[in-house]
């Protein structure tokens, strides 16, 4: 970790320290904010409660007072006239009431009903009555056109044309005289007021219907008394709760049945349309906020609409039809002050972590630029990019690192020198070190070895020898190091390079062939540079082969050498003095010419079947040409097809043409001497090494 960083992680670690702090006590302060307003919005939802109990009662208490007075006599039931003034008396003293009606019936069956009711929803100082009677065996209606604020009396009956339907026949007189209901109050649900229903649906008023049997003063069923209140008194009552509770607040409160459909409208020209048998608001009317909620009435909580969080409360309203007042609230009317003050100090939190960090940036600029020289030489270092560099710094301690990373680089150039390179980078990227053993790889392996070195060896001072043996070793580690291979040993003026290990080279047989050609292209340019002083040129001899063997850590545990070891290791040795057996630079093993693609293959010739010294299994072993294969090429390998074939006469009689061709010469030697004395007859044409 940079100083830098540690500087700023701990500028940042403080301000977080500080900000999680306060950020827990606005969170906890938040959550107090949120409890107390699920308070308000139950207050709210306790007063709409209310309301609606106080509303739904003016109903209640008409039917109530009406019913009181029929069972103590105190209306004269067989006096029509009494029974409108009464009726009319309890609209005049509320204005929420609709209509009221009394429909009465005797054994024989419908006999009257008399209906007060108010000529239109808009218009409630115009109050009409309705008269349905028998006459007869036929029913008659007449109507009582009060004019605005008119007197009981005001106005006479007018008689309606058509004959009207009988009352009783109809689901408000009938099932409140059910057994399970009969005495009891029966609310019906929103319905359009029968009154209306010459009118156009849409013009049809939408009422609240209270209805209950009701008996006279003798006991006796007497008929059933109905009282409407306007759905319009009920779509004011969320509003004015809401205002005696939360005045001026963005609440949006709302009446529901428990299937989350609409009862109350949320704009005063929300239509009410039929769903089933029920009339409802289309939940099109509403806002995207309070249509969410109603997807789940009664299940209150925060929602979420159009990224902003609303809070939802739900109470089911006592003595109705399963209602339930509905309360959507945003969360930010509630939080929006405190949540202002966090990120103000958010903000300020902010800006004194900013103000530390520039400073503190400004005081660390020279100790970083001394670190980063730092940083960068051990970066270099992990590249193997080991040139020196200066130690000079600023900063005493920063000098001494530099001292000590060069160390370092001076005791890893030295290590490269004796062991494979790549092995170094292996071992320093792993951070690890070498360990007793090795593991089985396939690998291609070289052999070197320089021929007549030893003459030149006592022509030389022995300066002269060492100087210009490294120049070879040099030339031919190029080589070698050019396809990325790895020069094991040099053993006098031997080379031992292997490929494919430690750096994984699929390709590694024709690697190693290139590495030869390249060996041979390096040292004929040493021997015509200035740097080989007119020394006589050298002639190197090449044995390459392929195989699986054993490669690793081999030695003592406190002196080990990356190496290998193997049966294909020997074959390769071998190789190499065959060289001179044929007159050749370079000899390879049939496993080699076998494992290069022919596309990518250099020039081969098939020299010979050999069981090298110390095996007794035979390879086909091939020269590695420089350039492309000739006619002498072909010619020679018809002859050794002809030899081996047992033809010595044709297999001498092409050979004879090529005399300058030292492999030429050793199989034309090999058919004369066949031809004198012909093998035997299970001779398969192998060649048996006397000598490594």
């Amino acid at each position: 970790m940079t100083l830098t960083r540690l500087f700023v992680l701990a500028t940042l670690a403080l301000a977080l320290v500080g900000g999680v702090t306060f950020y827990a006590f606005f969170a906890s302060s938040e959550r107090t904010i949120l409890a107390r307003s699920a308070e308000r919005r139950e207050a709210v939802a306790s007063r709409v409660e209310t309301r609606t109990d106080a509303e739904l009662g003016v109903a209640v208490k008409a039917v109530d007072d009406i019913d009181r007075a029929i069972r103590f006599d105190s209306i004269r039931v067989d006096d029509a006239d009494a029974v409108e003034a009464r009726l009319f008396s309890e609209l005049l003293d509320h204005d929420t009431l609709s209509d009221v009606a009394l429909t009465h019936a005797g054994p024989e069956g419908f006999a009257w009903q008399t209906s007060v009711f108010r000529k239109s929803a808009d218009d409630g100082k115009e109050i009409w009555t309705r008269r349905i009677r028998r006459d007869g065996n036929s029913l008659v209606s007449e109507i009582r056109r009060r004019p605005s604020e008119g007197g009981l009396l005001a106005v006479p009956f007018e008689r309606e044309p058509g004959t009207p339907a009988d009352p009783t026949k109809h689901p408000t007189y009938e099932v409140p005289l059910e057994r399970e209901n009969y005495g009891r109050l029966i609310w019906s649900d929103l319905s359009r007021s029968e009154l209306d229903a010459a009118r156009p649906v849409e013009q049809r008023r939408v009422v609240l219907t209270l209805q209950k049997s009701v008996e006279d003063a003798r006991g006796q069923p007497f008929g059933v008394l109905r009282a409407a209140l306007l759905a319009r008194t009920i779509d004011a009552i969320p509003r004015l709760g809401a205002e005696d509770v939360d005045p001026g607040g963005p609440a949006q409160v709302f009446l529901c049945d428990d299937k989350g459909r609409l009862l109350t409208r949320m704009h005063p020209d929300d239509p009410h349309e039929t769903y089933g048998n029920d009339l409802r608001v289309p939940e099109s009317r509403a806002s995207p906020e309070v249509a969410a909620a109603l997807l789940h009435p009664g299940e209150g909580g925060p929602i979420e609409v159009g990224g902003v969080k609303w809070l939802v409360t739900f109470r089911e309203i006592k003595h109705s039809q399963d209602w339930k007042v509905g309360i959507v609230v945003p969360e930010a009317y509630y939080t929006r002050d405190l949540r202002e003050l966090r990120n103000r100090f958010l903000l300020m939190i902010l800006a004194l972590t900013g103000i530390v960090l520039v400073a503190g940036a400004a005081a660390l600029r020279p100790i970083r630029r001394s670190l980063a020289r730092v940083v960068d030489a051990t970066a270099r270092m992990r590249r193997f990019e080991l040139t020196p560099s200066t130690t000079d710094a600023p900063l005493r301690e920063v000098a001494e690192v530099m001292e000590g990373v060069e160390r370092a680089k001076t005791a890893m150039r030295a290590l490269g020198k004796y062991v494979p390179i790549d092995l170094v980078r292996e071992l320093y990227a792993a951070n690890r070190e070498p360990e007793l053993g090795g593991q089985l790889v396939d690998l291609s392996l070289m052999f070197t070895d320089i021929e007549g070195f030893t003459s030149l060896s006592e022509k030389l001072a022995p300066d002269a020898l060492a100087i210009a043996l490294g120049a070879y070793f040099e030339a031919m580690t190029a080589g070698v190091r050019s396809t990325h291979g790895t020069v094991d040993k040099f053993i006098g003026d031997a080379v031992m390079a292997f490929w494919n290990a430690p750096r994984p080279l699929p390709d590694h047989p024709l690697r190693a062939c290139r590495a030869a050609l390249a060996c041979m292209k390096a040292t004929r340019a040493l021997y015509a540079s200035l740097a080989w002083k007119g020394l006589p040129p050298l002639f190197t001899r090449y044995g390459l082969h392929t195989a699986r063997v054993m490669v690793g850590h081999f030695g003592a545990p406190e002196r080990l050498a990356y190496t290998a070891l193997g049966d294909g290791v020997n074959l390769a040795a071998r190789l190499e003095p065959l060289c001179k057996q044929y007159g050749v630079a370079a000899l390879v093993s049939e496993a080699i010419v076998a494992a290069i693609p022919a596309a990518d293959a250099p020039s081969f010739r098939l020299v010979d079947r050999v069981a090298v010294k110390g095996k007794h299994e035979a390879v086909r072993v091939y020269e590695l040409l420089e350039g492309e294969r000739t006619e002498a090429v072909r010619l020679y390998e018809e002859a050794f097809a002809a030899y081996l074939a047992r033809e010595f006469t044709r297999a001498r009689d092409l050979l004879v043409a090529l005399p300058d061709d030292p492999p030429s010469c050793v199989l034309l030697a090999r058919c004369v001497a066949m031809i004198a004395n012909p093998p035997p007859a299970d001779w398969d044409g192998v060649y048996v090494a006397t000598s490594k």
